[in-house]
């Protein structure tokens, strides 16, 4: 129960720094040619499904969306949440049908990452918040973000991989 506590303070954490000191690593002349938004919550959501299973991680999509929509305001509330929950759980789905390693972990987390991009992209194509044509989208912001989430991703596996296994099994975290 304790490291469920840490868990939560640890996304807050990584929520607060998507926010503040992420969009300053960004290269401005990145800016100017592709847009590129790192999602660290989304990263560390689709982690959880992999290791915590389906159900824990569209919760905490959920719970961190809406968290999003409402602190980040855009122009609608809901698609964060909706995208990360829904990523979260196809993330999960699949992740119980897949041997876990570092390789089949990033996929998946590519994965989860297109489908919340699509999703946030079709939500605000449908209500026409944005006009902006589907290649240049995917070509100029979808595929910069999953690269440099990508890379994070990467980064971070083996700290998230030991953070998350005892949560999975807890009693083999205290027989050890």
């Amino acid at each position: 129960m304790m490291r469920q506590h840490w868990l939560i303070a640890l996304l807050l954490l990584v929520f607060m720094l998507e926010g503040t000191l992420l969009q300053l690593l960004v290269p401005a002349f990145w800016q100017s040619k592709v847009m590129v938004s790192p999602q660290l919550i989304l990263i560390a959501v689709l982690y959880i499904s992999v290791f915590l299973g389906r159900h824990r991680g569209a919760l905490y999509g959920l719970g961190f969306g809406m968290l999003h929509d409402i602190v980040y305001y855009g122009p609608m509330l809901g698609t964060f949440s909706f995208g990360m929950g829904l990523s979260a759980y196809l993330v999960g789905w699949l992740a119980q049908r897949t041997r876990g390693g570092l390789l089949s972990s990033l996929l998946l987390i590519a994965l989860g990452n297109l489908v919340f991009l699509w999703t946030h992209y079709g939500i605000y194509r449908v209500f026409q918040i944005t006009h902006n044509e589907v290649e240049q989208t995917f070509l100029y912001q979808m595929v910069p973000s999953l690269m440099v989430d990508l890379l994070i991703a990467l980064a971070i596996y083996v700290p998230m991989r030991k953070l998350l296994e005892p949560l999975a099994f807890p009693q083999a975290a205290k027989d050890e």
